[in-house]
């Protein structure tokens, strides 16, 4: 299983947000670190995962995906939450 920092930009309405947000929610291991900023946790490639996230945009804004497994980090005023998925993902 692989981490993967996803952040993304949309061109449109609410309804993309809704939606990207929602198939984000569909991995089994998920946090929101930021309001476009989201990090998961798949057996997917990075590939695989911008793949099922633009189609749920249907091409109105953009997507990076980023493999952070295994990667050096620091926070600053993170909840404590998020931080501990972090601590035990990453």
């Amino acid at each position: 299983m692989s981490t993967f920092l996803v952040t993304y930009t949309l061109d449109d309405s609410t309804e993309s947000y809704n939606k990207i947000s929602s198939r984000l929610k569909r991995y089994p291991n998920w946090a929101k670190l930021f309001a476009r900023v989201w990090m998961i946790k798949t057996s997917h490639s990075s590939k695989k995962v911008r793949d099922e996230l633009s189609d749920a945009i249907e091409g109105k804004g953009k997507i990076v995906v980023i493999n952070i497994t295994d990667s050096a980090w620091a926070t600053y005023k993170i909840q404590g939450n998020i931080l501990d998925w972090m601590k035990e993902n990453i």
